[in-house]
């Protein structure tokens, strides 16, 4: 599941130390059934409602994805959210917060109003 969430991306070293076996505890797999469980309706009730946000928003997403298909998710949040700015990060897939940090930091720093890494460069 790792290699799945990271890829194309290596899994990085990090990772290697995440103890696998709490992971596989039942009581740590009914939770995160659970959890999964409860984001589907909760995504479907409030779908209506994403044009009234408000506040900027940026979507940044790996482009190659292999656990949500980014076309059909991502890019039609996007299309639903005004305001909204959407980036995607070539050769990286759904751990983006933790393969390409540069540039979901400049994302938050681009919706925050503070100078992005590209623009304090220049």
């Amino acid at each position: 599941m790792m290699t799945k969430s990271f890829g194309p991306q290596s899994v990085p070293k990090k990772f290697e130390a995440f103890p696998k076996e709490m992971a596989l505890r039942p009581s740590q797999i009914r939770a995160s059934a659970a959890e999964s469980a409860l984001m589907v309706p909760d995504a479907f009730k409030f779908r209506n409602r994403y044009a009234d946000l408000r506040m900027p928003v940026v979507i940044i997403t790996g482009e190659q994805d292999r656990l949500i298909d980014i076309d059909t998710q991502s890019a039609r949040l996007h299309s639903e959210i005004p305001q909204s700015r959407f980036h995607r990060v070539a050769g990286n897939g759904h751990m983006i917060q933790q393969t390409a940090t540069d540039q979901v930091m400049s994302g938050i720093l681009e919706v925050a109003g503070g100078p992005t890494k590209l623009e304090a460069a220049e």
